[in-house]
């Protein structure tokens, strides 16, 4: 059997589209509720976030060429399988609109800031409707090319940075303040959740998964912690913890100082460049995921495509209900969003886990 999506594939996307988070949100978050030690917290998140790679991975070996919903409907029967995928769908709508909301905040406040929020939008549903009917597929070869970049790019900013670190910006950590690093965490552990939609695309893998493709989430998960810190370090240690907590893109600041041998000093524009691709990308899956909800939701055999003009209107209009500012896209996420994802990507996938180990004896019978 072909296979139509690899976990290569999704290594590469999950990081993508989490670069975007990890620049915008993380760093403010962390500072405001850690503090000067808050960029320790994304070394506690590898509790979280490595357990929960070990369940999907139980999940994929388990049930082979099954999805995220046909995996519930062995697990849970098709009744309580289509509540959970109902309730799926409204966090992924929440999920989309949020990244909607806050993709025509940063163009306002790197590029435009003039240009009205409606203009970012319109713009983005059109080329995200044309890049899906290039198939899926192109959407995951692209985050496979350009990734690379990336990771590049950052690598010379750390490099090119490196001296203009502050180290009382950094120092001292007091033990007293390590629990509020392992709390504030939950910024990083809901991030690293992106990594769930590998049991969405289960049923693209193929029937068999060797070792070799499950290193892939393994170094994927390794990666992402790596970046979340190096560039919490980097942003506390130039920026500070107090001028961090009060912006909404604290790196796009903190780049604004670096430059390379003195020849090249315009990285801010390439950050938010890249922001902006991870956005981009990111609002392409979700808007999948949406479709994929949708249809085992109501049992449609061919593609929802004829969905998406309903829904960027539903989007549209939600994005003036949730946030319309940067203040109140902050409280929505620090306060709603972090909480479902956390209820979404680990409380419920964690429960199907547990009942996959209670069962394991039958469901190896019934293969």
């Amino acid at each position: 059997m072909n296979r139509e999506v690899s976990l290569r594939q999704i290594t590469f996307m999950f990081l993508f589209i989490s670069v975007s988070t990890i620049l915008r949100q993380v760093p403010t978050a962390l500072a405001q509720e850690a503090g000067r030690s808050g960029y320790l917290s994304p070394l506690w998140s590898i509790f979280a976030t490595i357990p929960l790679t070990a369940i999907i991975i139980l999940l994929i070996r388990s049930f082979p060429g099954l999805n995220l919903y046909e995996i519930m409907v062995q697990l849970f029967g098709k009744f309580i399988s289509k509540i959970l995928v109902l309730a799926y769908l409204l966090w992924i709508l929440l999920a989309l609109t949020a990244k909607v909301s806050i993709y025509s905040m940063t163009m306002q406040f790197t590029l435009m800031p003039k240009t009205s929020s409606e203009f970012f939008m319109v713009i983005l549903f059109i080329i995200v409707f044309y890049a899906l009917l290039h198939g899926m597929k192109t959407i995951f070869r692209f985050s496979e090319l350009t990734l690379g970049t990336v990771l590049i790019l950052f690598a010379i900013l750390f490099l090119c940075a490196f001296t203009r670190i502050r180290s009382d910006y950094l120092y001292p950590v007091s033990t007293i303040h390590l629990p509020e690093t392992i709390v504030a965490s939950r910024n990083v552990i809901t991030v690293g959740g992106n990594i769930i939609i590998a049991l969405f695309f289960a049923d693209k893998f193929g029937i068999r998964i060797t070792s070799q493709h499950i290193r892939k989430l393994w170094f994927g998960i390794l990666t992402f912690t790596i970046l979340s810190f190096v560039i919490t370090f980097f942003t506390f240690g130039i920026s500070g913890t107090s001028l961090t907590a009060d912006l909404p893109f604290p790196f796009y600041i903190t780049v604004k100082s670096i430059s390379f041998f003195n020849i090249f000093e315009r990285f801010e524009v390439l950050v938010t460049l890249i922001c902006i691709l991870s956005d981009f990308i990111a609002i392409c899956i979700f808007t999948v995921l949406f479709l994929r909800c949708f249809e085992w939701l109501f049992h449609i055999q061919e593609d929802c495509y004829f969905l998406y003009a309903p829904l960027s209107m539903i989007v549209f209009y939600l994005t003036y209900y949730i946030s319309s500012t940067q203040f109140e896209f902050r409280f929505l996420y620090q306060n709603l969003i972090v909480n479902l994802n956390l209820v979404f990507q680990y409380v419920i996938p964690l429960f199907m886990a547990f009942i996959c180990l209670i069962r394991r004896k039958k469901i190896v019978k019934q293969n």
